[in-house]
């Protein structure tokens, strides 16, 4: 049965999570198994059952720091720093204080607001894992933060070296340097992150900025020109992506209540996307018309041919059709 509900999961089969559910029935101490419902929930995009499960498991293996730590990382990515800070913290408290989970920590301490504590936990991280740049690099901008521009050149420095072609690393080292007054270098900083990446917006904007205060107008009229195209640019690339997954989020709220014309109206906006074209041959099927879903998937599965789930519900619609 454990081996059925991970192939289920892989594939995408929406039968997992009953099968899953069957397995723990017959092997209730097998925690490990319960962790990967979790996984699975989480990765089809069920948060909430996915938190559901670790926090029955964590009330039966409560002294258990790895399964707390690892919880907290998914509440980070899921954006509840504050759960995950306590979740975290009490790993750490247990003794699981290895590098990233000090990373995560400090990181999400940073988000509620409680900067000097998130400065102790990236620091420890830096301590225990001296070559993690992500923690360097993450310290460094918390320093510019809090006002200390002169100790994130150091850590910015070392992430630097760590990481060279990096340019968000050097756009924060520069910003550090020219907050220290140390121009020459943060302008030498800036050049070199355009060099390794000429159409970032930041690095035009940054560059402009330091090059009109120390007087040189006309290069830094040229880089923030360049910074408002591409500024425009990625707002309105990032508009569109916010707008179409607005749509989509709206049409799998209106599927799960049967509010399937609605749905499809959602979905139907974005005829070349592979999930819009999920959510539409649902509800497609939903409204009998089973046809046109065929269409939908066979057009999901050719815009994201190594989708195994798409492939799937592909397979399942071709043999109900093949039975009618």
């Amino acid at each position: 049965m454990k081996a059925l509900a991970a192939q289920y999961a892989s594939s995408g089969d929406p039968r997992a999570a009953e099968t899953y559910e069957q397995a723990i029935a017959a092997a209730p101490a097998d925690f490990p198994l319960r962790v990967e419902l979790a996984e699975y929930f989480w990765h089809v995009g069920e948060r909430e059952r996915g938190n559901s499960q670790m926090e029955r498991l964590l009330r039966l293996v409560p002294d258990n720091p790895k399964l707390k730590a690892h919880y907290g990382v998914n509440l980070a990515e899921q954006g509840r720093y504050v759960q995950a800070a306590e979740q975290l913290d009490a790993a750490r408290r247990d003794g699981f204080d290895g590098a990233d989970v000090l990373y995560y920590l400090g990181t999400v301490l940073w988000e509620t607001g409680r900067l000097d504590e998130a400065a102790r936990r990236l620091r420890d991280a830096v301590a225990k894992d001296p070559g993690k740049a992500a923690a360097r690099h993450r310290l460094g901008r918390l320093l510019i933060f809090q006002g200390k521009p002169a100790a994130a050149v150091v850590e910015l420095t070392r992430a630097a070296e760590l990481q060279p072609d990096a340019v968000e690393v050097l756009l924060d080292l520069g910003r550090a340097l020219e907050a220290s007054g140390d121009v020459s270098h943060a302008e030498a900083t800036y050049r070199r992150a355009l060099a390794l990446a000429p159409d970032t917006s930041l690095a035009h904007y940054l560059l402009g900025t330091l090059l009109a205060r120390t007087g040189r107008r006309e290069e830094a009229a040229e880089h923030v020109t360049i910074y408002r195209r591409a500024f425009a640019k990625e707002q309105e690339a990032r508009f569109r992506s916010g707008s179409r997954q607005a749509e989509l989020n709206l049409g799998w709220t209106e599927l799960k209540k049967n509010r399937l014309a609605e749905a499809l109206t959602q979905f139907t906006r974005h005829p070349d996307d592979a999930e819009g074209l999920r959510g539409a041959a649902q509800a497609l099927a939903g409204l009998g018309r089973h046809a046109e879903a065929l269409r939908a998937l066979e057009r999901a599965v050719l815009l994201e041919p190594e989708n195994r789930a798409l492939k799937y519900e592909l397979d399942r619609a071709r043999e109900r059709s093949a039975k009618k």
